[in-house]
């Protein structure tokens, strides 16, 4: 037990005005089983100023507790009693997975980025993209878009791309046919793209005609059309540079088209475009963009203490908010899923950094809690030529410069953050698993 460790302890247990340090550092040497004249030796202090400081403690603790509490008997007392405290967690732990239900503890707001978010959706023809790598958050920052909008009475059509074939992403006549084909089923209006596909119009303008005349025609009240993963669209040059500026041109389309302004799009997508496009074509600079971060050390405290424990983020490296931080980069699912699992432990924690650091050293093992996600991240990786390539040189000694598209691959992967256009590398721990295995 170190002094943070002690002082985290005392905390759950008195107020921050009761504690000072020598009365942190007795109790951190008592609990070693270290007598007064050893204490005062170690601390520096006067031997009677370490007694008297330590008399104060037990009372302190024996009023908290409205029992006897004594140098002899604070250790088996209290480790009975936290023991038990800890079977009571603030809240019902969830396992971190898929989107965080609208109620959940455990969701972090990011900054105001949720309210600005709500107001995009209220403006006429707007566009809102939310961007990020995989397990980011954007699922739960979507969700509740999502609840916001169905609290104003808007209807909401989402696609996922996802569940198009590969054939259909390939192809901009069928890709624009099967989405015409999904709004019409999820609003439950009768298909009829028959009426409004003309191949001398081309496929652009008989699918813009379909969703103002057929679709947009029969709804009183706005639209909310999400488009999750919209960078799969990214991997087809040739219908992504057809695709992206026809999103664009209906949010044109909305500045003088009162049909049009019901439409407010979500874009939600992993990676910036790679795409060759018009910046008067693009749809990724217009509109509310909201790019998620990892979490910071402020924020992975206020999580931790929605799993109990009582963290300060103080930016020493002793501390277990440094510890995680650092270890996976601020990942806000791999930070989630190791705080889940050393809240599941069961009885006393002596050292919270020691059984974090005992979960992190087994996490990529096969029965370890990140070996799944590390597993996938592998096969995405090496699925994908070109983010290999550019993994290796972001790596390697050489100092190689990634192409564009290296850059983005792994931007898309969580392995990389671009920023100032040069290409950096995140997430050591998932990189010390990869590199053993290429």
């Amino acid at each position: 037990m170190n002094h943070q460790e002690a002082k985290d302890l005392l905390l759950t247990l008195l107020p921050e005005e009761q504690l000072n340090l020598i009365k942190i550092e007795v109790f951190r040497l008592s609990w070693q089983g270290k007598g007064y004249n050893i204490i005062a030796e170690e601390s520096g202090y006067d031997h009677d100023y370490v007694r008297k400081s330590g008399s104060s403690l037990w009372k302190a603790l024996s009023d908290a507790l409205a029992t006897n509490v004594t140098k002899r008997n604070f250790r088996p007392l209290l480790e009975t009693r936290l023991t038990e405290s800890s079977l009571q967690r603030p809240y019902e732990l969830e396992y971190p997975g898929g989107a965080l239900p609208f109620s959940s503890p455990f969701y972090l707001e990011r900054s105001g980025e949720e309210a600005r978010a709500y107001n995009e959706i209220k403006q006429p023809g707007s566009v809102l993209r939310i961007k990020g790598p995989r397990k980011m958050g954007k699922s739960s920052l979507m969700l509740r878009v999502l609840d916001q909008a169905e609290s104003e009475g808007y209807q909401i059509v989402k696609i996922d791309l996802l569940q198009a074939d590969r054939k259909i992403l390939s192809n901009l006549d069928l890709l624009l046919q099967w989405l015409c084909l999904q709004i019409s089923t999820q609003l439950n209006i009768a298909p009829a793209m028959d009426d409004y596909w003309n191949p001398l119009m081309g496929s652009k303008l008989s699918c813009s005609n379909y969703l103002q005349q057929h679709i947009l025609a029969q709804l009183d009240r706005p639209l909310v059309l999400v488009i999750n993963e919209l960078n799969l669209i990214f991997d087809h040059q040739e219908v992504s540079q057809d695709f992206l500026p026809l999103l664009r041109s209906w949010f044109e389309e909305a500045k003088h088209n009162a049909m049009m302004q019901k439409l407010r799009q979500v874009l939600v997508y992993s990676t910036e475009v790679y795409v060759q496009l018009d910046l008067n074509l693009s749809p990724f600079n217009v509109g509310l963009a909201i790019e998620l971060q990892a979490f910071e050390d402020q924020q992975i405290a206020q999580l931790a203490k929605s799993y109990g424990f009582n963290w300060q983020a103080d930016g020493m490296a002793a501390n277990p908010v440094t510890y995680l931080r650092s270890t996976v980069s601020g990942h806000p699912y791999l930070t989630q899923l190791a705080l889940y699992s050393l809240a599941s432990s069961q009885g006393f924690m002596e050292s919270p950094m020691n059984s974090l650091k005992d979960i992190i050293k087994t996490a990529a093992e096969p029965k370890g809690i990140y070996n799944e996600f590390l597993q996938q991240l592998l096969a995405d990786l090496t699925a994908n030529l070109t983010a290999v390539s550019g993994f290796r040189k972001l790596h390697g000694s050489k100092g190689d410069v990634l192409s564009s598209i290296e850059s983005y691959q792994l931007e898309r992967l969580g392995l990389a953050t671009i920023v100032n256009g040069k290409t950096l590398a995140c997430n050591q721990l998932a990189a010390k698993f990869l590199l053993k295995q290429l």
